[in-house]
């Protein structure tokens, strides 16, 4: 009997070379190469040799998935080794290159036992981020920690963040700093809440630089700009005066605009005798006047050569001279106010960097980047680190990096302070056995918001090889390009786009990038055609840079038609139906839910809408492959169930736990026995009511035993009890919303017992701790082996499937709205170079030496753009689909898009556009054949030549009518008794009522503080409305509906604004978009705005256009959900006043 796993493959090629016990190794592997197999094969040649025990073993790798995946992976195959026959296992030890003598068969059914008994407790498998701590925790005093520190949890990294900002301006104002405050002010009206804490936050995770601002930080920034140290913008005036400013050529260039004699010229030359007449201070202030004459609105320059040849041949020459004078003397200008206004910023930021820096001290934690810099600094060049690098030359004799792509400077310090003596000194002897192996590739380093870059390294191998060199020892520098997932027709596609792309444009400094070899079998390569022309039902709200953020029609109809292309795909009676060579198993048959991997390049609303739509369609789906935590009912549900132990009396949170599962009651029950006098709390009345009634009583036993619970033990204990206790929560919840909320269930927990470790304080603490973050729950989809996996490209790092689709190709990489980067900057006078964070700067103020930092930072940006685009197209096996959506305006793919570079791709192989029964498509390989399989029974017929089969000689049915489509918005003549205005005033009026609808669907998910400085923000951005006085007046009329307690269920938190619609009403497709959208258990609220009407005086009058439209919604919400209770409103928002129309109403209102 062998008993154990199947054999392990054998390694071919490079991948045999690779796993030698004693050459340092450096291995480039391109996607499903098998690095992974590679990399446990090698720590299978190390434990295998004699002297090397299982604790001088270190594997880094990236995740902490990766690092339980090699655990597993190595100990499930050494227990094998236990039990299998010596054939069987002779046979695995000649598949990794390993002798097969008895010895060495021995050696091997021991390794298991070995490792269990190892002194810690098995193989050193961690993370990067582990492995520091580890470090630290032994080397506390040496590193300046206090002993017994802590990793920092990211809930409480932001609580203890926004706490130190608290205290350093309470702090301010106790001792009259006012600079502080007024500068905290300044940046926070220039960048917004959110912005200006993340800026804060940059400027902490870079200590070294802050410290180095020592003083005033002011002449440091003028000095890395090219200004003067001292220039503070009082000699910029002196640059217009007659003595420095080339007044002769703009005078000459005024006679000419004169002697053009056209209005334009003659306006021109009147701007430009205004500036001459003008002060020195006052040129500076108005030098568009004369900028304008020669440069576009956007800063280019004008065209001239038909108005030179027309006029004056010499014009083009003054024009430029004046435009060159002009830019100059405005970039300058733009640098001084640069200078003092990020030096007033970096001031806050470096008083926040050394406060936060104290906070973390004194609580005794660390954040990751705390723990790297940390043990960088313990194993840097110090007489202290010589010390610490012999403790643990002592212990660690072979290290192996994973994914070391994705390793930043400050790591690969690490690896260097644990590796140098292996090169050096009694490392470097013959006697010693001491090996360096690093796994990685260039084309899939997608962490650069971490701090990594293909240039890391390579600069890494470099260093490592000319080490190696040095010392004498032999340096493997060796490559997979072999790849054992996807076929070959998929890997040409890569290649072809990778071809016409070049190496330069991922960030690789080779001269060419190499061949994929695939495996051999059908592959498929689809191009979709965008989604987008022609819609007319696309979102109106969004413009320019926050488009992206808001769904469109076509983001809907893709959704829609994605998830019914899979569903096809997966019918047995559909035509569409898809046989795949080798399913996610590794057997061919028809593709699974399963075999389906939905890439997008971030999680949004397109990726949910998705997931929603293939729920619709009865596709199971894995949902997303992150949430947050307070998102799931089932946890808003044990959270409800605290705040009533807190807060009896408070009747929303009483109501919603008894229609909860946990409190069991229907929504029927809660209305008859809610009913009370006014002012009187539900509790109380309900438990009056008890008193009487028996069978109330036993209704009301989960909310007396989840009071009983409040006083005693942890939050954790009492949600333990809740759940398992005689409540049975957690049963109940599972009954109701599916085992899916065991997840969410579960981490709440695991959050309840870190709150118990790291803080004190009951229910009241833990809810307040609760609500100050959101935690994010990572959920593990690559065991989720029957459903559709919906991920972002870098959750997906690692893993494969049959069948990827990447969902949105045709995002624009150029329109980022985060344009923050990072500067270089010499501290003169202090012989340092450090770098500051910048926050996004408008293109005016990107000038000089910021305009060089802000361009090598998106060129960065770019490069990973594609390199996340090669990791996303080699998730694929067997097929590769690739669709999306255009924006409203564009009528082809972003130039830099993936669509756009695909496409290229595929006309440069010679694919056209197809039609198929699911929509056009670009194609390129073949599909694979079905085979039978041998358990089906087979019924083989023989078909006369001379005769057709009964359906061919049937007349086709008659083809079948769509359903009519009825937009509600469409329904009826607006009769209202007040209509729209006419002529300019109309326009306005409608732009006015457009922009209150897009800040109705804005403003409620902000906080009431929050609310009218983004609203200003957003309209000066969107729609150039830069006067405060007519911002607010249309901030102040939308807030003061948001904020009216009789519409509290309009714009609660789970409501949803701008909410498609779309059903078969009858022989109609009703299809629209309501304004706000509010789903419960058993209600469902759905309420339009009418923004530019006065509300009629009653019911009655309300517009019939109004009412059938409404009625439309009402309709096709029935049939959505069905069993539920609709309710539908009008909000006339000019008074405010909210209409709630009966069923008879809705009932008498016909469609057509």
């Amino acid at each position: 009997m062998s008993g154990g796993k199947p054999g392990l493959p054998p390694l071919q090629g490079d991948q045999a070379l690779a796993v030698s016990p004693a050459d340092q190794v450096w291995l480039s592997a391109s996607a499903g190469t098998g690095k992974t197999q590679v990399l446990t094969a090698r720590v299978f040649r190390l434990l295998l040799e004699p002297g090397v025990n299982p604790d001088a073993i270190l594997c880094l790798t990236f995740t902490k998935a990766g690092a339980s995946e090699m655990a597993n992976r190595i100990n499930a195959q050494l227990a094998a080794w236990v039990r299998m026959s010596d054939t069987a296992l002779g046979a695995d030890l000649r598949s990794i290159g390993a002798n097969f003598d008895p010895e060495t068969l021995t050696r091997a059914r021991r390794l298991f036992a070995r490792v269990l008994d190892a002194p810690q407790g098995g193989l050193r498998i961690q993370t990067i981020h582990s492995f520091c701590q580890s470090l630290l925790a032994s080397f506390p005093e040496e590193a300046g920690l206090a002993p017994g520190f802590r990793p920092i949890e990211d809930r409480d990294r932001i609580q203890l963040a926004r706490d130190t900002l608290g205290e350093m301006l309470v702090d301010a104002g106790r001792r009259g700093d006012k600079r502080l405050s007024e500068n905290l002010e300044a940046l926070s009206l220039k960048l917004g809440a959110e912005a200006t804490e993340s800026f804060l936050m940059r400027c902490a995770a870079k200590p070294d630089a802050m410290g180095a601002l020592v003083g005033d930080i002011r002449p440091y920034i003028s000095a890395a700009l090219g200004l003067q140290r001292d220039e503070d913008g009082s000699g910029l005036a002196a640059m217009c005066s007659e003595a420095l400013f080339d007044i002769a050529n703009l005078e000459a260039l005024q006679d000419s605009n004169v002697r053009w004699g056209t209005k334009t010229g003659l306006e021109v030359a009147a701007k430009i005798q205004s500036w001459l007449d003008m002060d020195d201070l006052a040129r500076l202030e108005n030098l568009d006047l004369v900028w304008l004459a020669v440069a576009k609105a956007d800063g280019d320059p004008r065209k001239w050569e038909s108005f030179s040849a027309k006029v004056d041949p010499d014009y083009f020459e003054k024009a430029e001279s004046l435009y060159s004078d002009c830019k100059a003397l405005k970039d300058h200008a733009a640098l001084v106010a640069f200078s003092g206004e990020f030096a007033r910023a970096l001031e806050v930021g470096r008083d926040f960097a050394w406060r936060f820096a104290e906070a973390k001290r004194q609580a005794g934690l660390l954040d990751f980047d705390d723990l790297i810099r940390a043990a960088a600094d313990l194993l840097s060049g110090r007489t202290m680190a010589q010390w610490i690098a012999f403790k643990l030359d002592q212990r660690f004799d072979h290290v192996l990096v994973d994914e070391a792509q994705d390793t930043n400077p400050s790591q690969w310090a690490i690896v260097k302070g644990l590796i140098d003596d292996y090169f050096s000194g009694q490392g470097s002897k013959p006697d010693r056995f001491r090996t360096l192996f690093t796994v990685g590739d260039f084309k899939q380093a997608i962490f650069g918001f971490q701090g990594t870059s293909p240039q890391y390294y390579a600069a890494a191998r470099l260093r490592i090889g000319a080490q190696a060199e040095d010392a004498g020892q032999p340096f493997l520098d060796l490559s997979l390009d072999r790849s054992f997932r996807s076929t070959q027709p998929v890997l040409d596609m890569v290649d072809a786009v990778l071809g016409d792309l070049g190496p330069a444009a991922l960030g690789i400094m080779e001269d060419g990038l190499p061949l994929h070899e695939g495996r051999k079998g059908p592959g498929m390569v689809e191009l979709w055609r965008p989604i987008g022309e022609g819609l007319e039902d696309q979102d109106e709200g969004g413009e320019g840079e926050d488009a992206e953020e808001w769904l469109s029609g076509a983001d809907r109809k893709f959704a829609q038609g994605l998830a019914e292309r899979i569903a096809g795909w997966l019918n047995p009676e559909s035509p569409n139906r898809l046989w795949l060579e080798r399913r996610s198993d590794g057997s061919p048959g028809w593709a699974g839910a399963g075999d389906i991997m939905v890439l997008l390049r971030r999680r949004g609303d397109l990726a949910s809408l998705i997931v929603a739509r293939l729920y619709a369609e009865g596709v199971p789906v894995a949902g997303i492959d992150r949430l947050r935590l307070g998102q799931p009912l089932a946890v808003q549900d044990l959270i409800a169930a605290i705040r009533f132990a807190l807060q009896p009396l408070d009747d929303l949170t009483c109501a919603a736990l008894l229609v909860s599962p946990l409190g069991g009651w229907t929504q029927d029950e809660l209305l008859a026995h809610g009913y009370r006098p006014e002012k009187r709390a539900l509790w109380p009345h309900l438990r009056d009511l008890a008193d009487h009634d028996p069978a109330l009583r036993e209704k009301l036993e989960p909310l007396y035993a989840i009071l009983g619970m409040a006083d005693f033990g942890t939050p954790y204990d009492f949600l333990e009890q809740v759940l398992t206790g005689p409540i049975q929560g957690r049963a109940r919840l599972v009954a109701r919303l599916g085992e899916e909320s065991l997840d969410p269930i579960a981490e709440l927990l695991a959050l309840a017992q870190k709150f118990a470790a790291s803080h004190d304080g009951g229910l009241q603490a833990f809810l307040h701790w609760f609500d100050a973050g959101d935690e994010e729950i990572k959920r593990e989809l690559a065991g989720q082996s029957d459903m559709v996996r919906v991920m972002t490209v870098h959750g997906s790092k690692g893993l494969q499937a049959p069948i990827v689709i990447l969902a949105d190709a045709c995002v624009d990489p150029t329109r980022k709205v985060d344009s923050s980067f990072d500067w270089s900057v010499e501290i003169v006078g202090r012989d340092a170079m450090v770098t500051l964070p910048v926050y996004s700067l408008p293109k005016a103020q990107r000038t000089g030496p910021l305009a060089e930092a802000h361009d090598i930072a998106r060129e960065a940006d770019m490069q990973e753009h594609w390199r996340l685009l090669y990791v996303a197209m080699t998730r694929a096996a067997e097929r590769l689909y690739v669709g999306g959506t255009l924006g409203k305006k564009a009528k082809e793919p972003p130039k830099e898009s993936w669509f756009a570079a695909i496409e290229r791709s595929f006309m440069a192989l010679g694919c056209d556009w197809l039609e198929t029964g699911e929509g056009p498509c670009r194609r390129f390989g073949s599909d694979a054949v079905p085979i039978p399989r041998a358990d089906e029974p087979q019924v083989v017929e023989t078909a006369s030549a001379e005769s057709l089969p009964d359906w061919a000689l049937m007349p086709a049915a008659p083809e079948q009518r769509p359903p009519i489509p009825l937009a509600p918005s469409s329904l009826g003549k607006d009769d209202v008794a007040s209509p729209p205005l006419t002529g300019p005033d109309r326009e306005r009026a409608a732009q006015r009522g457009l922009i209150m609808h897009s800040l109705f669907e804005r403003l409620p998910a902000l906080a009431p503080e929050q609310r009218k400085p983004a609203a200003r923000r957003w309209l000066a951005r969107q729609h150039g409305i830069t006067d405060l006085a007519e911002a607010d007046a249309i901030i102040a009329a939308v807030c003061a509906v948001i904020d009216h307690p009789d519409f509290a269920d309009v714009f609660r938190e789970d409501a949803l604004a701008e909410a498609p619609i779309a059903a078969v009403v009858g022989p109609n497709v009703v299809s629209g978009t309501v304004d706000r959208l509010l789903v419960e258990e058993s209600r469902v609220l759905v309420v339009d705005f009418k923004t530019g009407r006065r509300p009629p005086a009653s019911l009655e009058q309300l517009p019939v256009a109004h009412v059938r439209q409404i009625a439309a919604y009402v309709a096709a919400l029935r049939l959505i959900f069905p069993g539920r209770t609709v309710q539908a409103g009008l909000l006339y928002t000019s008074s405010p006043r909210l209409f709630l129309l009966p069923d008879e109403l809705l009932a008498a209102t016909k469609l057509d």
